[in-house]
């Protein structure tokens, strides 16, 4: 492909330069969340979990019912005075970020009154009456679905703290957004299953459980800001400056640009992105916002840095 004249580049690059006419840059940024949490129960042990029963309640690992062989766990009270209650082994959760809990969940076709599907003490979901979900926000309960008895059903709570709520997905359908309850306790850990045996309460019912799975975004620089939410995931900076607000942070835009690796950004990077002018595909040298194309847009990085010393931004 031919390459442009060295006068035809400076002029575009002059008149970036100084009028600063393009902007808007968006550039990609995908990271997998991290998993602070999972037990799919599949090797028959739940001896790292909390259990407590009384009477004739039972929590346990089962193969009777399950979503993924060979086991789910299992609670059964079914009258006042038992008590089965799990709670997960602790697990590393930033509370103040977003995260996202999924499990899949089964109500047998049996009597079930008030007992906890999820409670970590800011998302509270719950049976009541049988086969209904609910949240609960610490003065009432609200009505999310209907369940059908004898079918597991995918269940995913997306929490945002910020905002102190929780959508609730079942099926992959949107449901409710819900109050959280906010208040001291399992925070770091989450419970199932009947909490108390007082009468009072009617908390007991039976049900089963599968594949629990907790994620949180990542914070690949370590500067505070998960890497969903950070304009330079992989380079460190907590105040998010972004002069030309292109939504690219000023760190990460400014060593993307300085191609040749030394100090400046110079007339050195702009010769390799022009020996890339208008070619498409991976790893070329002169692509500095990673689209496969070297264009107006990889110019322009170089135009607004022109002279920067990245190790100063």
């Amino acid at each position: 492909m031919e390459k442009p004249g060295l006068s035809f580049v400076f002029l575009i690059l002059g008149v970036m330069i100084f009028a600063n006419i393009f902007g808007g840059l968006s550039i990609a940024r995908a990271t997998e969340p991290n998993v602070v949490f999972s037990d799919d129960f599949d090797d028959g042990d739940m001896s790292d979990w909390t259990v407590t029963t009384e009477e004739s309640g039972i929590f346990e690992v089962s193969s009777t019912k399950y979503n993924s062989s060979p086991y789910s766990v299992h609670m059964k009270s079914l009258v006042s005075g038992d008590r089965a209650m799990g709670v997960s082994p602790v697990y590393d959760v930033n509370l103040s970020e977003n995260y996202s809990v999924s499990f899949y969940f089964l109500v047998p076709g049996t009597s079930n009154h008030w007992f906890e599907v999820f409670n970590n003490h800011q998302t509270y979901l719950l049976i009541n009456s049988g086969t209904s979900l609910e949240s609960y926000d610490g003065s009432a309960a609200h009505s999310i679905m209907t369940l059908t008895q004898n079918q597991w059903y995918p269940i995913e709570i997306k929490i945002y703290p910020s905002s102190e709520n929780y959508d609730v997905y079942v099926d992959g359908e949107f449901k409710a957004t819900c109050d959280m309850w906010i208040h001291t306790g399992y925070e770091a850990d989450f419970r199932i299953g009947e909490r108390s045996n007082d009468s009072v309460y009617f908390d007991y019912g039976e049900a089963y459980w599968d594949d629990f799975i907790i994620t949180q975004p990542v914070d690949s620089d370590g500067d505070g800001i998960v890497d969903p939410n950070d304009n330079c995931p992989y380079d460190y900076n907590p105040g998010q400056e972004d002069r030309n607000s292109d939504g690219w942070g000023d760190v990460c835009e400014c060593v993307a640009a300085n191609l040749d690796g030394l100090d400046l950004i110079d007339l050195r990077d702009f010769s390799i992105t022009a020996s890339d002018w208008k070619e498409s595909g991976t790893a070329l040298p002169g692509d500095i916002n990673g689209d496969e194309v070297v264009d107006i847009n990889d110019l322009e990085i170089l135009a607004y840095h022109w002279l920067s010393d990245c190790s100063e931004e």
